[in-house]
C-alpha cells in the first residue's frame, strides 16, 4: 500500500467508529497497524529526501567546477587568439589542411570619454517590481484594492 491509500484507509476506518456504534477499541489493532506502516512510508520518503539533496548538492559542486573549467578554456583560447592577433598584420592570411587563418583590420566603433555630454544618445530603461512584504503588511492592515490575502504553499520541516 502507498502512503496515500494508507491515510484513506485510517480516515475510512475513523468515519467509521464515529458513524456506527463500534467502539475504538475494536479497531486499535487495525489502526495501530496501519500507524506503524504509514511511519515506516514517510521515513523511507525521509531518506529518499535526504539522497536527492545530496545527490543535488554533489551535482551542483560538480557543475561549478565544471563551470569554473570551461571558464579557464574559454580565456585560454582568449589568450591565444590575442597573441595571434598580435603576431600577425593586417590582411595577412594563412591556409592549413584543416584551418584558415587571417587578420581583418578593426571597423569603426564610438569610443565614449565623457557619458554626461551625450544626453542626447541616451535612452532610460525603468524597471518595476511590487514590493510583496510591503504589500502583505498593507493587506494585513485592510482592504487593497487589485490584491488578497491568501495562503503559501505548505513546506515540510526536516530536522
Amino acid at each position: 500500500m502507498n502512503l496515500r491509500e494508507l491515510t484513506h484507509e485510517q480516515q475510512g476506518i475513523l468515519e467509521l467508529v464515529e458513524d456506527s456504534d463500534l467502539a475504538l477499541d475494536d479497531v486499535a489493532d487495525h489502526l495501530g497497524g496501519l500507524t506503524i506502516a504509514r511511519d515506516k512510508k514517510i521515513e523511507s520518503c525521509v531518506f529518499v529526501i535526504n539522497r536527492l539533496e545530496s545527490d543535488h548538492a554533489t551535482i551542483k559542486v560538480e557543475i561549478d567546477r565544471l563551470g569554473s573549467l570551461a571558464s579557464s578554456k574559454a580565456a585560454a583560447a582568449l589568450r591565444a587568439k590575442e597573441w595571434l592577433v598580435m603576431n600577425m598584420e593586417d590582411g595577412e592570411k594563412h591556409e592549413f589542411d584543416l584551418f584558415k587563418v587571417s587578420r581583418v583590420k578593426g571597423r569603426q566603433v564610438a569610443l565614449i570619454r565623457d557619458e554626461d555630454k551625450l544626453e542626447l544618445f541616451t535612452t532610460v530603461k525603468t524597471v518595476s517590481s511590487i514590493d510583496k512584504r510591503a504589500l502583505l503588511a498593507a493587506l494585513k492592515a485592510g482592504d487593497v484594492d487589485g490584491a488578497e490575502m491568501g495562503a503559501g504553499k505548505p513546506s515540510l520541516r526536516i530536522k
